[in-house]
């Protein structure tokens, strides 16, 4: 018979107590789970987009597929591969962004012109958000939810616009020549595929040397609470917003997820807490503050892992600052030049 004294502990505790290292193997466990999604999600996406870039290449078409963006890359003193990556990003950012690398990679554009291009590129990712944030904000919040959403996509403008300003000023115009040169002997499909496996092997080894152990890293500190620390100072820091004392438990929950904070919002709004004024500007606010760790967790790692640390840090914080302080502009425009707040 098995006898355990009371200093031990009951018999259930000795069954369940679990062995130092099983922690540790659970955290690592987890980690490796979740670096594995996120390798999943974007890595696919990365080598069509810079297999995709190599065909377009060799085909020498990429020209007149950036034609439809050729008013914004234009103005912006951008090559046309630029606007290529630009159509790309309204179908799939990680795949748009590698374009820009393989472009770079080969001194097609330069690296201001990397920044600049990439920074354009967030834009479409705003415009597809419609996808998951209409069906969740015209429900729950009506009209509010509406508005919402179409001031977001005017912030995402407005961004775009500051950063063709900031290229044409700092840019010199680029050659009159495409994205490849029109002249020379023309290629079978089956020739360009055949040269676009071969001339992506380089880049897609050097991006995912790059690419593997930040997401591991990443998925690490997620494990570890670090965000979530985070994110419990930046509510903190909502205090100095003009948002009212009903709205800061839709913050808190804007920074779970943004059908929480949809969801929070609308009973308040439903129960005449708080006004449909007050609704949206507090949307507002707390996207500002959950931008600051969503940045850092999932457009840092992506930017890091695709366009390497120093220059994936630096168009996070360019892309993250630029949109931050204009919606900052536009919460204070709202809170005292409308009176909304």
């Amino acid at each position: 018979m098995l006898f355990i004294s009371p200093e031990h502990g009951s018999p259930w505790d000795a069954v369940t107590r679990r062995r130092p290292g099983e922690a540790m193997y659970d955290s690592i466990l987890q980690t490796v789970t979740l670096a594995a999604s996120l390798l999943w999600e974007m890595v696919p996406m990365m080598v069509v987009g810079v297999f995709l870039a190599e065909v377009l290449v060799a085909l020498n078409i990429a020209g007149r597929i950036a034609a439809l963006s050729r008013p914004l890359t234009s103005f912006a003193c951008l090559r046309e591969e630029c606007g290529t990556s630009f159509l790309m990003a309204f179908v799939s950012p990680p795949a748009a962004n590698a374009m820009l690398l393989d472009y770079h990679t080969k001194e097609i554009i330069s690296r201001k012109e990397l920044i600049i291009a990439a920074t354009m590129n967030s834009f479409p990712t705003v415009v597809m958000h419609w996808r998951y944030l209409l069906p969740v904000y015209i429900p729950l919040l009506g009209i509010p939810g509406l508005i919402y959403f179409c001031l977001l996509m005017l912030v995402g403008l407005l961004k775009t616009a500051v950063v063709m300003l900031v290229g044409r000023a700092v840019l010199d115009p680029p050659p009159c020549t495409s994205v490849c040169p029109a002249e020379g002997p023309a290629i079978t499909l089956r020739e360009a595929l055949q040269a676009a496996c071969t001339s992506s092997k380089k880049t897609l080894t050097r991006l995912l040397s790059i690419t593997v152990p930040t997401i591991v890293i990443v998925a690490f500190l997620i494990n570890a609470g670090a965000f979530d620390r985070l994110a419990g100072m930046m509510q903190g820091a909502g205090t100095v917003f003009p948002v009212p004392p009903e709205g800061f438990a839709i913050i808190a929950a804007q920074f779970g997820s943004f059908v929480a904070g949809a969801s929070v919002a609308s009973t308040l709004l439903a129960s005449g807490d708080i006004t449909w004024q007050q609704i949206v500007l507090t949307l507002l606010v707390g996207n500002v503050l959950t931008s600051v760790t969503r940045s850092i967790r999932w457009l840092g790692s992506s930017y890091v892992a695709i366009f390497g640390m120093r220059t994936g840090t630096e168009i996070m914080l360019v892309s993250t600052m630029l949109r931050n302080g204009i919606m900052v502009f536009l919460v204070v425009v709202l809170a005292y030049g409308l009176g909304w707040g």
